[in-house]
């Protein structure tokens, strides 16, 4: 988080994490799809993420003008390094399963990875704003949201339904993040007071 009180702007990080081809990308798409605008993306030939993809989202916040901007992180392992740099300074993150059977375990597999990105820069999932998605609701494969909510939810986190190839449930994802960030710069400056 960056507050610049002469200007009154604060500018957040958010970072959409989870598997390779969860649909992080796809949101962001989206996302910039309805402002008219595009993602800033650096993509590989079979257009998947490579560095990482990049939208700024504006919004007022009382006399505040907050900037949040979206990332997203490559979920292929080989790019870890990259994956842990985007992570840096993140203020909120939305993790995105893909919500087929066959993708379980890799899911919970990025869980893990998410708290160990996290843990680099001395925070963890508990203390960091946090929104799940369930993409990809339209799949005859797809695991009841009991099921999920039960085996990646576990600290009990706001979660949305989303079905991103269509639009479906990512503005409810990002206003979800964005509520959840600002619930948690408000406690940081009553706290200071």
């Amino acid at each position: 988080m960056i507050i610049d009180h002469l200007k009154r702007q604060v500018k957040f990080k958010v970072v959409y994490h989870g598997p390779a081809l969860a649909g992080k990308t796809t949101n962001l798409v989206q996302i910039a799809k309805r402002r008219g605008e595009d993602i800033l993306s650096f993509n590989t030939k079979e257009e998947r993420t490579l560095v990482f993809d990049m939208f700024k989202e504006t919004r007022k916040i009382g006399d505040f003008t907050a900037s949040f901007i979206l990332y997203t992180v490559p979920g292929q392992h080989i790019y870890s390094d990259i994956r842990k740099m985007v992570m840096r300074g993140a203020d909120g993150v939305v993790f995105v399963v893909d919500s087929s059977e066959e993708k379980l375990k890799e899911n919970l597999e990025f869980i893990d990875i998410l708290s160990e990105d996290l843990s680099l820069y001395g925070k963890s999932l508990g203390d960091t704003p946090l929104v799940i998605q369930y993409n990809k609701r339209d799949l005859e494969s797809a695991l009841s949201v009991d099921i999920l909510e039960r085996e990646i939810n576990r600290l009990g986190r706001p979660s949305v339904e989303a079905v991103a190839i269509r639009g479906e449930g990512v503005e409810k994802t990002l206003n979800a993040i964005i509520g959840e960030i600002l619930k948690r710069f408000g406690s940081l400056i009553n706290d200071k007071r």
